[in-house]
């Protein structure tokens, strides 16, 4: 493992960025959010690992976007400046992990060596 972080956050945040116009979610992470009865727990646990990676790897949330595995784990997809830092950290992936609850949500992430 090279590093690791952990985020909590409130899951009444998405609210207020969707309030105030932010756009953090990428079109795929909306969709796959909103095909579930719980839209908002759903992308406080992304958000709070686009937050755990972004801090890891230096760059904005927006580079990072957390997809879903058909009847597999969730993944994190970096957009070419976030792969870039990745690799200069000697990482050659990232794992991720997620939860909510009803107020919360939270995501470990890991950036690991090898493939």
């Amino acid at each position: 493992m090279v590093a690791s972080a952990l985020e909590v956050l409130d899951i009444a945040e998405v609210e207020r960025l969707d309030e105030q116009g932010r756009r953090v979610f990428s079109p795929a992470e909306r969709a796959y959010a909103e095909s579930k009865s719980d839209p908002g727990r759903r992308l406080a646990a992304r958000l709070a690992a686009k937050r755990a990676a972004a801090r890891l790897l230096g760059v904005d949330a927006e580079d990072v976007e957390v997809r879903r595995r058909a009847g597999g784990p969730p993944r994190v997809v970096l957009s070419p400046r976030a792969e870039e830092r990745l690799r200069s950290l000697g990482a050659a992936r990232v794992l991720v992990s997620l939860t909510h609850g009803r107020t919360h949500a939270a995501a470990s992430v890991l950036l690991v060596e090898g493939e």
